[in-house]
Order: structure tokens, then sequence, then C-alpha cells
């Protein structure tokens, strides 16, 4: 298994077509890994989709497919409220690093519990995909889920380099970014601020 990448990671959420991820990922070409969740077709559509995007990055992790995962030799499968549990993905995908998506001590304390090898963890801020869902929070809570040991990727509202560089402070192994990856020149910005 390769390394859990260390920097920017670049989200993709709902890439419906081969042209969506190919356009996806000439913005997003520079991120340490790809995260990608959302998936929209049918299987057969989203296998073709999900192959231009491993085609064009080394490292990899799917959203709550871990059959679509192995099938595209991804490199890792991100559990989440809504898919399998961790354990489930660690025996039924031996080959797959297993993530979790967390929002809270509890929830990355039993995914840890259970073998996975990193969490996503937010939002970390304020962002439009948790309004009225999820309150952000905070870099505090964030020190508290990277001291757990295990690689924590921070996820939410990261708009800035100085978010970035906060981040990186609490010794996150990485930031997930998914409205900054749709814009080169943003995204850059974040790149150089891990650096």
């Amino acid at each position: 298994m390769l390394p859990i990448p260390r920097g920017v990671w670049a989200v993709a959420s709902a890439l419906e077509s081969v042209e969506q991820a190919q356009h996806w990922c000439r913005h997003a070409a520079h991120a340490a890994a790809l995260s990608v969740r959302r998936c929209v077709g049918t299987d057969p559509q989203i296998l073709n989709t999900l192959q231009v995007l491993t085609s064009h990055h080394p490292w990899c992790a799917l959203h709550g497919r871990g059959d679509l995962a192995e099938l595209v030799a991804a490199q890792a499968v991100i559990a989440g409220i809504r898919s399998l549990p961790v354990a489930a993905y660690r025996s039924r995908f031996p080959k797959l690093m297993v993530g979790a998506s967390t929002h809270n001590k509890t929830e990355a304390q039993d995914a840890i519990a259970a073998g996975a090898h990193f969490l996503f963890y937010g939002p970390v801020w304020d962002t439009p995909e948790k309004h009225n869902i999820l309150v952000p929070r905070g870099l505090h809570n964030l020190t508290e889920i990277v001291a757990l040991g295990v690689p924590v990727i921070a996820i939410g509202g990261v708009q800035t380099a100085a978010q970035v560089m906060q981040v990186q402070a609490t010794g996150a192994h990485g930031v997930a970014v998914l409205r900054a990856a749709r814009s080169t020149p943003l995204l850059q910005q974040l790149l150089h601020a891990w650096e």
C-alpha cells in the first residue's frame, strides 16, 4: 500500500460524466490526493468516471464504494454514516486502506478501534455542505482528534492559505477542499501554504 499522502487533498463530488472528470482533473492535478464522493449514474458510468480520476492521479480514495475502489485500483475507501462500517471494509477489501468520515471524538475513537487507517474530520469551519446539519468543530477539537494518533485529514470551509497553515499547525496529516479544488489559482495558493 502507498503511504497516506500529506498535504492538500482535492474532493470531487457528484461528477456525472467522463468529461466532467477530465475537466475537474485539470484543476486538481497537483493535489496530494483525490477524494471522490457522491458518485452519479449507473455503476458502469461511475466506473468510467472513476477510471479517469485514477488514471490522472496516483492516490485516490472513494467514499462508500469499496467495490468500485477496488475495480479502479484506488488506494482507499472511506466509510461514512450511510456506508458499510470500517470493520466491514477492512474484512471485505483487504487490499484497500480504509478511512472514516468522522465528526466528533466518539466517532473518531470508534473508527480507530475498528481499524481505520486514517480519518476525515470536520467540518472545521462553516461550509455550505453542512449548513443546518453540523456546526463547525474548530481547531481546538481538531487538535484533540489529531492527538488520537492516526493520520487526520481536516475538512470543511477551507478557503484560504491562513486556514491551511492553521490546520497544519495542529499536526493534521492533511486538509481536504471541495470548493477550492474547482479553482486552479486558489488550489495552488493552498498547496503552497502547506509546503
